[in-house]
C-alpha cells in the first residue's frame, strides 16, 4: 500500500515530523520495505545479478546498531498477494515496470532492480541472528500497523500508508533513520539512533485540530494500491492551499477536510459536488472500504511472537492447511508464492538483468515450478487437470499463460511425515538429476547449487558458454572458502584480488542472460526443496552467487587464463573446483561434457566479451578450441547430429508420477527416457 505523492510532502513538513532520539523500545519494522531500502541504499551491484554477500554484511550491521541501542526489533514480512485482487491492477503495472528498469540497467542506463534471492538471503540472516520474525499470509501492513499499536511502540518502515494508521507509538519513515551513525548522549553515554518521528495528532494538529478518522477519507481521495477514484468528480484542491509548490494539492485537500467534524459530514459534502448518479454510488462505496482499510483492530499475530502460535483469522482457501506448513510459511521457511499457487492460482514471476530479445530467463525453470504447483494443488483442487496462471515476460511486455501442474504421489497433508529418501526422490526427478551427491564428495552447503548447476546446463537457452560454467564453479569454491574463517585463509590471493577490485566490470549481456537462468532455477529449487523439508541441505544462500566477482573471472578467462591457474597455490581450492566439476559432469551427456570442455582461445582487447549492447559481430566475441580436431557437433558424414543431446535442449523432462527407486552411482540419466513426458 501507499498513498500518491504523500512522502514527499510530509519529509518537508517540519511541524509534521520531530526529530528524535530513538533508543531501548520494541520496534515493529516492515520487513519487505527493510529490505528493499538496505539494498538499493547500499552501494551494492545491481547489473550483474546481484551481491549477496555484501547484502548479508549490510543487514548484520543493521540489527547490531540496533541490539547497541538497546532496540527491540519485530520484523514483519508480506505473504501472498491480496485475495480480493483489489490490488491486482497495481502489482501488474510495478511488475512491467521493473521489466522496464531491467531492460535500461543491461543497456547501460539507469535503473533499478532487486536480486531475485535478495528474500531469501535477508530471511535465513534473521534467522542466524536471531531476529523474531513472521511471514504473513497476506500484505503486512495492516499487520504492523495493529501489532505496533497494540504493543504501543513505532513502525519503521518507508511506506506512506504508516502516515495514515492511527498509532499510538507513531511512526518513523525509514529514510530518516540514520541507523549507519549510532550517536551517545553526552552525559550518560547511553547510545541512540537519531530518527523522525511522526503522529497521526502531530498532523491534525497542524490543520484546526482536524478530526484523526478523516485521514482514510484524504488517503482515498489522494490515491492508494486499492483505491483510484476519478479525480475529475471533484474541485481542484490547490484553490484551499495556504503553500506554494508541488504539493499545493495534498495541502489544499487537507485543509478542506479540516472543515468537517467527522467522516459522514466530509462524505456528504463530497457526494453533493457529484451529479451523476453512478458516479456518486461508486465514491460512497470506494470512500466506505477506505475507511475500513485503515480501522485498526488487535493484531492476528501476537500469538506468533509469543508463543508461536500461527496466525489467526485466515482466509478461507487457507484454513484447510495442515499446521506444519502455516507454522513453517511464518517462520520464513517457505515461499510465500506458495500461497498465491493455491489461493489465486496465479504467480507472478520475477526478473533480473538479462538479454531481453532472448526468451525469458524463467521459463527454464518451469518445469521445476511445476511439480511445486502438483504439489500445492492436492491440497484444495478436486479436478483432475489443474493450471497455474504464470505473469512472465515475452520481450519487454509482461504476459499471462496457464501452466499444467505435474502431479507426484505425495499429499501436502502427510509431506513432512514421508521418509527423507522420498522426498529427496522427488526433489532429483524434477531437477532431472540421476543421484544424490553425498557419493562425490560435494560439501553440504554447495549440493543444492551443483544440482541446480547440473539442472540449468541441460535447459538453458542458448547453451551457457564454457567459462561461464567453469567462472561459477570458481564462484562456488570462493563462497564455501570464504563463509567460514577457518577456511578464509585458504582463498587463493588472485581470488581475493578479483572480489576487492572496486572498478565495476562491464556487463556481458551473455553471461548476464546465462546467470538470470540459473539463478531462476536456484529460486525454485530452493522453493521445492523447503516445501520438501529441506531433503538437500539447506546452504547459505548469500555466499552462492556473487555477479560482479563472476564477470571479473569471465574476465580473466576472455584472455585465457584457466580455473586451474587462478586456483594455482591453493590445493583446497583446487580440489574443491575439481570435485564439484566432477559431480557436475557426472550428469551431464558426453557431447555436452565435450563442449563444455573446449579451451578459450587469448581474446585481443577488441574481442573480450564486456559489453553494454548485445552484438552481432562475431568477431567480437571469444573463439574455442576444442581439445579434438572433430567437431563434436558433427557426424562422420559433417552432418549435425544432436540426438544424444535433445533431451537437455528445449523440452525437459519430469516424472508424472513418483517413483521410488534406489540410486546408485552407476545409472545412467539417459536410461530414464522412458520415465519422463516432454513438455512444451
Amino acid at each position: 500500500m501507499g498513498v500518491q505523492r504523500l512522502k514527499s510532502y510530509m519529509e518537508g513538513n517540519n511541524d509534521v515530523l520531530k526529530r528524535r532520539y530513538f533508543r531501548k523500545s520494541k520496534l515493529i519494522i516492515d520487513g519487505s520495505n527493510l529490505y528493499y531500502s538496505l539494498y538499493f541504499r547500499s552501494p551494492l551491484d545491481q547489473v550483474h545479478g546481484g551481491e549477496y554477500e555484501g547484502f548479508e554484511k549490510v543487514v548484520s550491521r543493521f540489527f547490531a546498531n540496533l541490539r547497541i541501542c538497546k532496540i527491540e526489533p519485530y520484523v514483519v514480512l508480506d505473504g501472498g498477494d491480496d485475495i480480493s485482487n483489489k490490488k491486482f491492477d497495481t502489482l501488474k503495472q510495478r511488475t512491467q515496470d521493473r521489466i522496464k528498469r531491467a531492460d535500461a540497467l543491461s543497456k547501460g542506463r539507469r535503473g533499478e532492480v532487486l536480486p531475485i534471492l535478495i528474500k531469501n538471503v535477508f530471511k535465513q540472516v534473521l534467522r542466524k541472528l536471531k531476529v523474531p520474525l513472521i511471514q504473513c499470509v497476506a500484505e503486512a501492513d495492516w499487520e504492523v500497523a495493529a501489532l505496533a499499536n497494540e504493543w504501543n511502540c513505532p513502525v519503521l518502515s518507508n511506506d506512506s500508508d504508516f502516515f495514515i494508521f492511527d498509532i499510538k507509538g507513531g511512526f518513523l519513515p525509514l529514510s530518516d533513520f540514520y541507523w549507519r551513525k549510532v550517536k551517545s548522549m553526552k552525559q550518560s553515554n547511553k547510545k541512540y539512533i537519531l530518527a523522525s518521528w511522526y503522529s497521526v495528532s502531530n498532523l491534525c494538529s497542524t490543520f484546526n485540530c482536524m478530526n484523526k478518522h478523516l485521514l482514510p477519507i484524504f488517503a482515498t481521495i489522494l490515491g492508494n494500491d486499492y483505491a483510484q477514484l476519478n479525480k475529475t468528480l471533484f474541485p481542484n484542491w490547490t484553490k484551499f492551499s495556504l503553500i506554494p509548490g508541488v504539493n499545493r494539492n495534498i495541502d489544499g485537500l487537507l485543509r478542506w477536510l479540516s472543515c468537517h467534524k467527522s467522516p459522514k459530514d466530509a462524505i456528504k459534502a463530497l457526494l453533493s459536488m457529484i451529479t451523476n448518479p453512478r458516479d456518486s454510488v461508486t465514491v460512497r462505496k470506494v470512500l466506505k472500504e477506505g475507511l475500513q482499510e485503515y480501522r485498526l483492530t488487535p493484531s492476528s499475530i501476537a500469538q506468533f511472537f509469543k508463543r508461536g502460535e500461527p496466525q489467526s483469522n485466515l482466509p478461507r482457501p487457507l484454513q484447510s492447511l495442515p499446521e506444519w506448513f502455516l507454522k513453517a510459511l511464518g517462520e520464513g521457511k517457505l515461499n510465500s508464492i506458495l500461497l498465491d499457487v493455491l489461493t489465486l492460482h496465479r504467480v507472478t514471476l520475477n526478473f533480473l538483468v538479462q538479454d531481453f530479445s532472448l526468451r525469458s530467463n524463467n521459463l527454464t525453470s518451469r518445469p521445476i515450478r511445476q511439480v511445486i504447483y502438483g504439489l500445492m494443488v492436492q491440497a484444495s483442487a478436486e479436478e483432475e487437470q489443474y493450471e497455474v496462471e504464470e505473469y512472465d515476460r515475452q520481450g519487454l511486455m509482461l504476459t499471462s499463460s496457464k501452466v499444467p501442474a505435474i502431479l507426484t504421489n505425495l499429499q501436502l497433508d502427510t509431506l513432512w511425515e514421508m521418509p527423507q529418501n522420498l522426498r529427496l526422490e522427488v526433489f532429483l526427478d524434477a531437477l532431472c538429476v540421476s543421484q544424490a551427491l553425498e557419493e562425490l564428495l560435494v560439501p553440504a552447503n554447495l549440493q543444492l547449487a551443483v544440482y541446480v548447476t547440473c539442472y540449468w546446463l541441460k535447459h538453458a537457452q542458448p547453451e551457457p558458454r564454457p567459462e561461464f560454467f567453469w567462472a561459477l564453479l570458481v564462484g562456488l569454491v570462493y563462497g564455501e572458502l570464504s563463509r567460514d574463517p577457518l577456511t578464509e585463509k585458504e582463498v587463493p590471493k588472485r581470488l581475493k584480488n578479483l572480489k576487492s577490485r572496486e572498478k565495476e566490470s562491464s556487463l556481458d549481456l551473455q553471461a548476464a542472460h546465462a546467470y538470470s537462468q540459473w539463478q531462476g532455477s536456484l529460486r525454485d529449487s530452493i522453493c521445492l526443496s523447503q516445501l520438501l523439508n529441506n531433503p538437500v541441505p539447506e546452504p547459505e544462500y548469500a555466499w552462492l552467487y556473487s555477479g560482479l566477482f563472476l564477470h571479473h573471472v569471465i574476465t580473466e578467462m576472455s584472455r585465457g587464463i584457466t580455473p586451474e591457474s587462478l586456483l594455482d597455490g591453493a590445493p583446497h581450492a583446487l580440489n574443491l573446483y575439481q570435485a564439484l566439476r566432477e559431480a557436475v559432469e557426472h550428469e551431464l551427456g558426453k557431447d555436452l561434457v565435450r563442449r563444455l570442455r573446449t579451451k578459450v582461445k587469448r581474446a585481443q582487447p577488441s574481442e573480450c566479451p564486456a559489453h553494454q549492447e548485445p552484438m552481432d559481430d562475431i568477431s567480437k566475441y571469444p573463439i574455442y578450441e576444442d581439445d579434438d580436431e572433430e567437431d563434436p557437433c558433427r557426424g562422420k558424414n559433417g552432418k549435425a547430429d544432436y540426438q544424444d543431446d535433445k533431451i537437455f535442449e528445449e523440452k525437459c523432462m519430469v516424472r508424472t508420477r513418483h517413483k521410488a527407486k534406489r540410486r546408485t552411482s552407476k545409472r545412467d540419466p539417459k536410461a530414464k527416457k522412458s520415465e519422463y513426458s516432454y513438455w512444451e
